[in-house]
């Protein structure tokens, strides 16, 4: 601070060396109602399985186990993503892969679920805290039932991300980092989802929805909350990640040889 605000002898201006608070969050805990200390939580059948895969890719030690906390909290917020069944039921493309668990990004970690983790790998409340509070993937507070991720990474800004976060703050009525009081969205910008190439674009629970404009986020938004049918993926017409015109090259398949094709002598036991 004291490099930033000497400049010639003078203070320098105090937006030079100062942020808001807010800007970066916050880091302590408030009880709420369902987000308390007091709360119990307990983790389901699927969980149970989950964990014991994880722990065993660790040594059996103190410091191995605590290597599991990033994927226990993931295992958590899976576990706690409840709409994921009926929005994979209704929406899902019935021809894709289809996703066997919730991926989680509807769901979130309640403190009493940190203190479990801890209580399981043997590791102080701290531990757990300074990894769920680290990371912006782990939802520290409850979603709305569906959780709206917008990517204002630098490709999705320059193709209009931004057009597309205040069409939904206008039409919702709340801000990003906000849920609304019907409890049905949440909005929250984040960094690059890699669908770059279809940009803008956003993540509501476990589907992708590109090629925005203002228009046609409008009516996939409205669509959702009357319970109608969706397309997930471009909503501009395009296939996948193909351009308007679209397919143009590699038409015939690879002839290889490819990387993973060793030569015999390297296959040999």
């Amino acid at each position: 601070m004291a490099l930033g605000r000497l400049a010639r002898g003078r203070l320098a201006p105090a937006a030079v060396y100062t942020q808001s608070r807010t800007l970066a969050g916050t880091f302590k805990h408030h009880d709420s109602d369902g987000n308390s200390v007091s709360d119990a939580f307990e983790f389901d059948a699927e969980s149970e399985k989950e964990i014991a895969f994880t722990l065993s890719k660790y040594p059996d030690t103190l410091q191995g186990k605590q290597s599991a906390i990033m994927p226990m909290l993931w295992i958590v917020q899976q576990q706690l993503d409840k709409t994921h069944a009926t929005i994979k039921a209704k929406y899902a493309d019935p021809n894709a892969t289809p996703f066997p668990k919730p991926q989680g990004s509807g769901g979130w970690v309640p403190i009493a679920a940190m203190h479990k983790i801890a209580e399981r790998l043997g590791c102080t409340h701290m531990d757990v805290y300074e990894v769920a509070t680290f990371f912006t993937m782990y939802n520290r507070e409850k979603n709305g039932k569906f959780h709206i991720q917008l990517c204002a990474t630098t490709p999705c800004m320059v193709c209009g991300a931004y057009d597309i976060m205040h069409t939904i703050e206008a039409h919702l009525g709340i801000k990003a980092g906000e849920t609304s009081d019907d409890g049905l969205w949440t909005l929250t910008e984040v960094e690059c989802l890699g669908a770059c190439v279809n940009a803008p674009m956003v993540q509501i629970n476990d589907m992708f929805f590109e090629n925005l404009t203002p228009e046609n986020t409008v009516k996939l938004l409205d669509n959702l909350k009357d319970g109608k049918e969706v397309v997930v993926g471009p909503q501009n017409g395009l296939k996948n990640s193909m351009g308007p015109m679209g397919r143009t090259s590699l038409f015939d398949p690879p002839s290889g040889p490819q990387c993973r094709e060793l030569p015999a002598p390297f296959l040999k036991a």
